[in-house]
């Protein structure tokens, strides 16, 4: 009988630490920048909620557009640099952020997205000061992604195009489906009670953070999906909740056998030639010369426009 008790106490206190640990996580250092791929960056520090967040500012001359790119769990501000780049050699400034308690940026708890919101709304508001005539763009990836569309659903006016990859639906669902990503679904399993254990400690309910709610908010927001077919964290189906609660332009974009977030590493050429034909589309940026060979080798791809 004693050794139940001890087994459950143990398994109790090893949950406890793993929630703790999933909201306090490991910083990975800088691995690439802007200026390392050719590209001239000067570093920006933005106040957000009391904490100082720290990233790079990439000013594209005469840019009439500027996108804000917000990195997943566990990653810092390289993790979109390339993406970064090829927006600016197209015209479009960027600002690369890390979110807090990642990379460089002030505070030690995360809150997957939740409060991570105001990271993105003071990174618009410093944008703004910067290119106050810009049209707006938020491109997020998972983590980043959700603290985007969250951002964007309690304020629809915050910017003009909304870029998400590999976003997660129901922030409870993630967690676990984060579980799964790194051990299976008997690592999901055996972790799964942690959800309900991190809610104290993180200050809400991740019950009730559902990034479907913020885009059904958003009537004329342009929302470009990107989303691996064999996501096991953000689940296609997760994915396609999303969507299906977005009522206003959206493109859709899947992509064969990838993972999560995985879809600009397996298919780049296609990945970067989606996300630029949404853009220009949409008035975003401007259509490339008729010699630009990612126009005129475009694949074929599985959309859903509305």
């Amino acid at each position: 009988m004693f050794w139940i008790v001890g087994l459950s106490l143990v398994y109790l206190l090893g949950l406890l630490a793993i929630a703790w640990i999933s909201l306090h996580p490991y910083r990975i250092p800088i691995y690439i920048s802007p200026e390392s791929l050719g590209a001239e960056q000067s570093d920006v520090a933005i106040e957000s909620d009391g904490e100082t967040l720290r990233g790079w500012w990439i000013e594209a001359p005469g840019a009439e557009s500027a996108m804000i790119l917000a990195h997943g769990y566990m990653m810092n501000r390289c993790e979109l640099t390339p993406e970064a780049f090829q927006l600016w050699r197209r015209g479009v400034s960027c600002l690369l952020l890390d979110l807090r308690a990642h990379g460089k940026s002030g505070g030690k708890r995360c809150y997957l997205g939740n409060r991570e919101r105001w990271d993105i709304v003071a990174a618009v508001t410093e944008v703004r000061r910067r290119a106050p005539h810009a049209r707006i763009g938020l491109y997020g990836s998972s983590m980043g992604a959700a603290a985007c569309a969250l951002a964007m659903g309690d304020d629809p006016k915050l910017a003009d195009v909304l870029v998400l990859d590999s976003c997660y639906s129901r922030l409870h669902r993630a967690i676990n489906g984060w579980w799964r990503f790194l051990g299976g679904n008997l690592l999901m399993a055996i972790l799964s009670p942690s959800v309900v254990l991190c809610a104290p400690m993180a200050g809400f309910n991740p019950f009730r953070i559902d990034v479907s709610r913020s885009l059904a908010k958003l009537e004329g927001v342009p929302v470009l999906f990107l989303h691996g077919t064999e996501d096991n964290l953000a689940t296609p189906g997760e994915a396609q909740r999303n969507v299906d609660a977005t009522p206003g332009p959206k493109n859709v974009v899947w992509f064969e056998r990838s993972g999560h977030s995985e879809g600009r590493f397996h298919e780049p050429a296609r990945y970067r030639t989606e996300l630029f034909q949404f853009l220009v589309e949409y008035g975003f940026m401007a259509k490339p010369p008729e010699t630009d060979a990612s126009d005129r080798d475009r694949p074929v791809r599985r959309s859903e426009k509305r």
